[in-house]
């Protein structure tokens, strides 16, 4: 408040204002598009996709537990923009790239401070990946039929 005091008579007067403040909540990262579910060969490449919207943008993490060899083989493309889009490659699947992989994403400007409480906001969506062993080589296949009459 902020009061005046008039010279003598004149009216004194007060001004009062306040100012509310209201914790919206944080708003949720959502997905565009999911990575869905495939069955491979051996030799073959999959790619997953990711599309994820929110504002901000939201940050995208792919999780799988690679080896080194798979490194690689793996390629992880991601884009920002109103949208955040990400996909994943492999290429040359082996039976080992069987699993399941997982896109995160989350919006929550705090996600990557260590001093957070670890219930930070994440959205998951998955997606399995099988892989069968493809067969090599030319395949011959014979048939015994015994000859007995005429024909």
């Amino acid at each position: 408040c902020v009061a005046a005091r008039g010279r003598p008579g004149l009216v004194s007067f007060v001004f009062c204002w306040s100012v509310t403040a209201f914790l919206l909540p944080l708003p949720l990262a959502g997905f565009v598009k999911s990575p869905m579910s495939e069955t491979k060969l051996t030799g073959d490449a999959f790619e997953l996709y990711c599309d994820v919207v929110g504002n901000p943008t939201p940050e995208i993490q792919w999780w799988y537990l690679w080896d080194g060899a798979r490194k690689r083989r793996v390629t992880i493309n991601t884009a920002y923009g109103a949208n955040g889009v990400s996909v994943l490659r492999i290429t040359r699947l082996t039976l080992e790239d069987s699993g399941t992989y997982e896109c995160r994403a989350s919006n929550d400007p705090r996600r990557n401070d260590l001093r957070q409480n670890p219930s930070i906001t994440w959205i998951r969506a998955q997606a399995t990946i099988s892989i069968l062993q493809s067969e090599s080589g030319t395949v011959h296949l014979s048939c015994h039929l015994p000859l007995k009459g005429k024909y």
